[in-house]
């Protein structure tokens, strides 16, 4: 119900008042004065300075020196200051404070641990635990060395600026580094965490003055891990709390940081970089979109989205969390407060649009879009939802327990791609209560991404359809980045073809330099152009394939290393020379020819002798004249020897 209650709340919001847009260059950044009602608060591990080292030479004792820095403290100054310590931990601590305050109350909150606090006297005073007052150096260099020779060494050292709150992990493992040599822009990570309140907020409200619709901007420099914190607040003092106070929230963080927003006040809008997700809908991962690297295109965001009022503008070295706190009073706000439109004056289409332009429920992949409405959004509204499709109707969304979820290429459904870089459609809900379908327009932008593409020519206008490259031709060849940040710049490293059967790769671009046949057509901050020739030795016949890969650097916002790569196949445009047949192979064929000759001749023999029949010989006349018989017996008696003879005998 609760989730119901927030969503109804967010509904009523119809459009947001607009105004013009204020020149940047007329607002001028002050800090923010007390009656503003803006406090930024951040935990942080990081320190202006610290180190970390054996410790004393008991190894039951801790000692942890602490210089605690204020500008402009006031005369008294509370610092809550809590320790906790490991499960089993029985050593002694102690505490070894500095500071340059006038007056200090520390309040310290332990459970089961022996504390002992050494402070200056009549500056820092304990509440909470056993102290000692006594003479301290009044150099962080000269207090260090002091601590070191009294107890035999220093287990951590810490310079804390302007900190209300601290919070300090004791019985850590002791670091195998002898001395403790103090580090600027130290991360305290492992024992001590701070909480600081910001002091470098400023304002710009414009020359029109506070218009209603504010804007907050954080920029994070630094996150202490991938994700961090956020919550909004907002109180008041006195009176009741604004209705319909348009906010906008920009969130600039480093690259890779994942916002987890907790809580934002009922009519907030943000935009972030990096990504970002909601606690209180459960949702996934959202993408944000790319943020000026500058203060003034940080500012001229909130302009153009029709937030000219700069409520608070804070740069926050490094945090895990951060909270934003707002006092704001309808009494006092009244004459500048837009009026509350609602829910009747709104249609059904218009609060979806708000709802979805608040919490998007789409993103941009490589090669599609995909949409995952989650069902808890829906329940606010009155009517039940029949079907969700993209602006093509055939392309609809299936429904499972949490979600209605939609997947597209990006060439499908009628989706645009506006400059390779960002697709638009819209969703089309049809409700049984509406006679209407409602229309939802979006668009997301495309993720970075280097590619690589083959040429027709010398000029890259238009990729190839195929990926081929002809051997011993010369091969052009594009390599793009896709941005929406026009600030980028890319370098090309490193390009070669990796062919199966080679023992290495064949370079193409070293560390910058063409090599061998290649040459650098055009270059700019976004594309590369060059050409090279795949060459095989004549007669040689080339692999059916190979893989173009390249690597290149990305200069601007933030350096690092991207790489592409592009399977293409070969083509030999003439086959190899016919040599003829060598003389060994005609010899080999001829000898071969020849005794299967014999082989074949012999066999026919043998079968014709054994398969001839037997025929008996014809008598012969007694009278014939003596010299034709002896002829005749001469005759018989020199074919005995052969098969025939023989045959007539017989």
């Amino acid at each position: 119900m609760e989730t119901v209650r927030r969503l109804a709340v967010l509904l009523a919001l119809g459009a947001v008042v607009s105004a013009n847009p204020v020149n940047v260059q007329e607002c001028t950044l002050k800090p923010v004065e007390k009656n503003e009602g803006v406090t930024v608060v951040y935990t942080t591990s990081r320190v202006t300075s610290g180190c970390i080292s054996r410790g004393p030479i008991d190894p039951n004792l801790e000692v942890h020196v602490l210089s605690l820095k204020f500008s402009d403290p006031p005369k008294m100054l509370e610092l809550p200051f809590s320790v906790s310590a490991a499960k089993g931990n029985s050593q002694r601590t102690v505490f070894v404070v500095s500071s340059n305050a006038p007056y200090i109350l520390l309040k310290v909150s332990v459970t089961d641990h022996p504390l002992t606090f050494i402070h200056k006297p009549r500056r820092v005073y304990v509440q909470g635990s056993n102290s000692n007052a006594t003479v301290l150096p009044e150099s962080d260099e000269e207090l260090l060395k002091w601590v070191d020779e009294k107890y035999g060494g220093v287990s951590s050292f810490a310079v804390l600026d302007k900190p209300s709150r601290v919070h300090f992990k004791v019985g850590r493992e002791p670091s195998a580094t002898p001395d403790c040599i103090p580090q600027p822009d130290f991360d305290a990570e492992q024992y001590l965490e701070t909480e600081t309140t910001s002091h470098e907020t400023e304002s710009c409200l414009g020359s029109s003055g506070n218009t209603g619709n504010e804007s907050h901007i954080l920029w994070l420099k630094e996150a202490l891990g991938q994700a961090v914190d956020l919550n909004m607040k907002m109180t008041c003092d006195r009176g009741e709390l604004p209705q319909g106070l348009p906010v906008l929230l920009v969130l600039k963080g480093p690259r890779g940081v994942l916002w987890k927003i907790d809580e934002l006040p009922p009519y907030t809008k943000f935009l972030t970089s990096g990504n970002y997700s909601i606690k209180t809908f459960g949702l996934w991962p959202v993408e944000g979109t790319n943020l000026s690297d500058t203060k003034e295109g940080l500012m001229k965001e909130a302009y153009l989205n029709g937030f000219p009022s700069i409520a608070s503008f804070t740069e926050i070295p490094s945090a895990k969390s951060i909270i934003l706190e707002l006092v704001r009073c309808a009494e006092a706000r009244a004459t500048t407060s837009p009026r509350v439109i609602s829910p009747s004056e709104s249609s059904l289409n218009e609060k979806f649009q708000q709802l979805l332009r608040t919490f998007p429920s789409w993103r941009c992949m490589d090669d599609a879009i995909e949409v995952a409405l989650p069902r808890s959004y829906l329940l606010a509204l009155k009517g039940s939802i029949s079907e969700i499709t993209l602006e093509d109707p055939s392309c609809r969304a299936k429904e499972n327990a949490t979600h209605f979820v939609l997947s597209s290429k990006l060439g499908d459904c009628k989706t645009q791609v506006e400059e390779n870089i960002r697709a638009k459609n819209q969703l089309v809900l049809t409700v049984a209560s509406v006679p209407d379908k409602i229309t939802v327009p979006f668009q997301c932008d495309l993720p970075e991404k280097l590619s690589l593409h083959l040429c027709p020519a010398l000029d890259c206008s238009l990729p190839l359809s195929t990926i081929t490259v002809v051997v011993n031709q010369v091969t052009y060849v594009q390599v793009s980045f896709r941005t929406t940040n026009k600030e980028s710049s890319v370098q090309l490293r490193d390009c070669f073809l990796r062919t199966p059967g080679t023992a290495s790769p064949q370079p193409l671009i070293h560390e910058g330099t063409p090599q061998g046949s290649v040459q650098i057509l055009s270059s700019s901050s976004m594309k590369i152009d060059f050409s090279f020739i795949y060459k095989v030795e004549e007669g040689r016949w080339s692999p059916p394939s190979t893989t173009l890969l390249c690597q290149a650097l990305l200069i601007r916002p933030e350096p690092h290393r991207l790489e592409a790569s592009l399977d293409v196949k070969l083509e030999n445009p003439n086959p190899p020379p016919n040599r003829g047949l060598g003389i060994s192979t005609v010899l080999g064929i001829t000898f071969g020819a020849f005794f299967i000759g014999v082989l074949l001749t012999a066999a026919l023999w043998y079968i014709y002798s054994h398969t001839r029949p037997m025929a008996k010989m014809q008598p012969v006349s007694t009278n014939l004249p003596p010299s034709e018989s002896s002829s005749t017996n001469h005759s018989i008696g020199s074919t005995q020897s052969t098969p025939c003879s023989t045959s007539s005998m017989a």
